[in-house]
């Protein structure tokens, strides 16, 4: 089996952290996500004295709203990231030609830099899901802070409007917690 065959049940790191169990509508339209595909992205921040780390942010979305939101950007900011991503992806594989993929190595190195997550303050990660499933694609993986940050760089003033309106309407929390979501992507 090639790994862009490779389904396995939607991993721990991948639950609702508030349910420990899969997300099961998406946060945009409420529709249940469990005929669908759908992405899941976590934002986790690292407290590294401690020895810990914690969720800042986590959703599930429909492909069909994924779609949506990606149209609202702006076509300069989804060219530049298109345009960065093939960029610094281009030659690489994430996954084994053949066998199980290593789903630990894939969640806690960054696909872009090939670094420890572990030592950014704060990085994402990012499933596609079917249902129950995980597929095994271009997914999973994990964006370090510093990659986060140069894509940010990269949105126009237009998308950067559309991600702080998407923010309001869909995360509560201290203000922190609000401005950490102003400097990260979502749904790259």
């Amino acid at each position: 089996m090639s790994p862009s065959d490779y389904k396995l049940s939607i991993p721990k790191e991948f639950f609702n952290s508030e349910t420990k169990e899969p997300f099961r509508t998406c946060m945009m339209c409420n529709q249940s996500l469990a005929e669908k595909q759908y992405m899941v992205e976590k934002a986790i921040k690292n407290y590294p004295s401690l020895g810990t780390k914690e969720i800042i942010f986590e959703y599930a979305m429909c492909l069909e709203c994924a779609g949506k939101m990606h149209l609202e950007l702006s076509e300069e900011s989804r060219n530049r990231i298109g345009d960065y991503m093939k960029t610094h992806l281009e030659g690489k594989t994430h996954l084994p030609v053949e066998g199980k993929p290593d789903l630990n190595k894939l969640l806690n190195q960054c696909i872009v830099k090939e670094s420890d997550v572990s030592q950014s303050a704060e990085y994402s990660i990012y499933a596609m899901c079917n249902g129950t499933d995980m597929t095994i694609n271009d997914f999973p993986y994990a964006l370090s802070g510093e990659v986060q940050d140069e894509i940010m760089q990269l949105l126009s003033a237009k998308s950067l409007d559309i991600l702080d309106d998407f923010i309001g309407n869909h995360f509560t929390g201290p203000p922190e917690v609000r401005e950490i979501l102003r400097r990260r992507p979502v749904l790259i």
